[in-house]
């Protein structure tokens, strides 16, 4: 699965201090992609007629003409949107080969609630009993997104619970899809301008008829962009509890400061690129034949492409993203050809069938890197000096882990002697030949 944490970690890797590395993962873990621009004139507040604010975003890609809507209710922000919108649906369009399909962009206002406290306000209702019984499904639906949501993200570790840091740190300024009934509840929370009690009270009488008319139905994606200031608010607020848990002096906490200061470009890019993402992968779920492995492939290499390295020459990132993903195209129909399946366990085996496989396998030869062993009624597969594997007998040579997530083959020659070992996974594989 695609990770927006891997990819901050290039971008904090340019910094010295330990505490702003620590405070960018957690921010990129958390944000994935901020809006890092200064803030702009006063939004109107939300009610009365969201299509007054959306306009059309005409450009042409290859000779084709295609558009996005964007919803915004400053100047400043519509100019950022559109040109945002503009280069990732570019690179869909041409990933695609085809109709982007028709998408929404709503650029939040400063003030407004994220999207993430309507889906709040609607679930906790759901507990409560109060909303027809009509709408279990949308509430199961709505329940899988956000634990979705939160496992990708994975704000769980022990440093960030000792900074104080959480999901909610981040989500004020989280970009996001509006999916399904995510999209409806945002609109018909907006027409409400988001007042808690007239929006319960909208709740408690909607069916899934209602839904159905909601506006967003013309739209075939919509995409959240968060309020300007909110990046630079949680930014901030990560970066000084990192401080405050390392116990930092005033001194430290001035050179960290100077140094987001002086690398704020590389910041600013790093995340732009990972907002981007975001907007490639909404795009592509929507509109493409893909299935989510293939999609979390293309958005890795297009996000890695977009990644700040500080390189001369190392320019054109449009040029160079869509080669990346062509290649990443090519590999996913290899994928395709020989999907990885999980096997199932055999119910009895001779443990001495498989004696012949165990010992020692190498990727850096003369260096052990990998061995096989027995331990009891399982065998280990074990990597270097991590913690050892268990797995289990499925075929003639064949061994599941518990999960079955991950298999290892045996590959022996004519002569029945075992050479190597093939390691398979969702998306991946490797062979690791046996130590001579």
């Amino acid at each position: 699965m695609f990770s927006f944490a891997r990819q901050l970690r290039a971008v904090a890797s340019y910094l010295g201090s330990a505490a702003l590395i620590r405070g960018r993962r957690w921010l990129g873990a958390g944000v994935a992609g901020f809006v890092l621009a200064g803030g702009s004139m006063a939004a109107e507040p939300a009610g009365g007629d969201f299509g007054k604010d959306i306009q059309l975003a005409p450009f042409v890609v290859n000779g084709a003409p295609i558009s996005v809507s964007i919803h915004a209710r400053t100047k400043s922000d519509r100019r950022y949107a559109e040109k945002f919108a503009d280069e990732v649906v570019e690179v869909a369009y041409e990933t695609l080969g085809d109709s982007t399909g028709k998408g929404l962009v709503i650029v939040g206002a400063k003030g407004e609630p994220h999207p993430i406290k309507v889906f709040r306000q609607f679930l906790a209702m759901s507990q409560a009993g109060q909303l027809d019984p009509s709408m279990a499904e949308s509430v199961g639906e709505l329940e899988a997104m956000l634990k979705k949501l939160q496992e990708k993200m994975k704000i769980d570790d022990e440093e960030a619970k000792k900074a104080g840091l959480t999901f909610d740190t981040f989500v004020p300024a989280l970009p996001l899809p509006l999916e399904g009934v995510a999209s409806k509840l945002y609109q018909m929370a907006w027409a409400e301008k988001f007042d808690d009690v007239r929006l319960e009270q909208k709740l408690k009488l909607l069916t899934c008829a209602d839904l159905d008319r909601s506006e967003f139905t013309r739209y075939d994606w919509v995409f959240y962009l968060p309020a300007y200031d909110a990046t630079t608010a949680v930014f901030k607020d990560v970066l000084n509890k990192a401080m405050k848990a390392q116990k930092m002096g005033g001194f430290k906490r001035a050179a960290v400061r100077s140094a987001v200061f002086v690398f704020s470009p590389v910041i600013k890019k790093g995340i732009e690129g990972m907002r981007k993402g975001i907007l490639y992968m909404t795009i592509l779920r929507a509109q493409s034949p893909y299935n989510e492995g293939d999609i979390d492939a293309l958005v890795r290499v297009y996000v890695r492409e977009l990644m700040p390295d500080l390189k001369p020459g190392s320019g054109d990132e449009r040029r160079r993203a869509l080669a990346a993903i062509e290649k990443q195209k090519i590999e996913n129909a290899e994928y395709a050809k020989d999907p990885f399946v999980k096997p199932e366990r055999l119910a009895t085996f001779d443990a001495a069938a498989y004696v012949a496989c165990e010992g020692e396998y190498t990727r850096q030869p003369p260096e052990v890197t990998h061995r096989f062993q027995r331990e009891g009624d399982t065998f280990q597969w074990c990597i270097r000096e991590e913690k050892p594997r268990a797995f289990y007998p499925a075929g003639d040579r064949l061994l599941v882990n518990e999960d079955g997530t991950m298999t290892i083959r045996f590959l022996a020659g004519d002569n029945g002697v075992v050479t190597g070992v093939e390691v398979r996974w969702v998306r991946g594989r490797r062979t690791i030949p046996r130590k001579v």
